[in-house]
């Protein structure tokens, strides 16, 4: 059964798991420069990722919903491709077909599982002078196990997904799931292979905590570039 969430933290500098994951584990730029895309954006990269991957969070979720029928697997994804056949834009043609990816490799891995989509949660739990914010883009469960998913391309070393799926297992815990670190998965759509949260709560914890201090300390000094031009791209993940 589904716990409540607790109460939500109000105080202090607000940054994403995918921030903080990102700032600790990537280098050869300047902290602001690292923090800056996340500070002003203000759909937030966790909006900006679900928007991405809407056709295919959709198609996963139809797929569940109507008894694994493998027909809304084959409806779907012949739409995306006559619209990404049909796409005049370079970026919109990519989007169709990273979402067919996604689509593809979910299939593949967890086609056979018997997943009850949940309602998605907003979790978070404070490190240091910050609060970390996190969400999976599926909560599923099978036979009373929760699992949390998260869809991306996976462009960044390995240990910035062990990061990340770390943080969302601190954040539910936080919250009062209890969720094992092999019901924390990562669908790398570049790869279409499953990568599994691993090692205990504790890990990575002096690193976090590092982070955490470092943002703290400079959040309030950055300040905004012009803001980007072109259209949506895929969102950190």
């Amino acid at each position: 059964m589904a716990q409540k969430d607790r109460k939500r933290v109000t105080n202090g500098v607000r940054v994403s798991m995918s921030c903080l994951a990102e700032f600790v584990s990537s280098y050869g730029r300047s902290a602001e420069s690292r923090l800056r895309p996340y500070k002003f954006n203000k759909r937030g990269e966790g909006f900006a990722r679900s928007s991405y991957y809407q056709y295919a969070l959709r198609t996963i979720r139809a797929y569940h919903s109507e008894g694994n029928d493998p027909a809304v697997f084959e409806r779907d994804m012949l739409e995306m491709r006559t619209r990404a056949d049909k796409a005049t834009e370079n970026w919109e043609r990519t989007k169709f077909e990273r979402n067919i990816s996604a689509v593809e490799a979910y299939r593949r891995i967890y086609g056979n599982r018997k997943f009850n989509i949940l309602p998605n949660r907003r979790l978070e739990y404070r490190i240091g002078g910050i609060v970390i914010t996190a969400q999976p883009d599926l909560w599923a469960e099978e036979q009373g196990t929760q699992v949390l998913l998260k869809i991306g391309m996976a462009r960044h070393k390995i240990s910035y997904v062990d990061m990340l799926l770390s943080l969302l297992r601190k954040a539910a815990v936080s919250g009062g799931f209890k969720i094992r670190a092999r019901n924390i998965v990562y669908l790398n759509v570049s790869t279409g292979r499953e990568m599994i949260c691993s090692g205990g709560l504790a890990r990575f914890n002096s690193t976090f905590a590092a982070g955490a201090r470092e943002i703290a300390g400079i959040w309030q000094r950055i300040k905004t570039d012009a803001p980007p031009s072109g259209e949506q791209s895929e969102a950190r993940s």
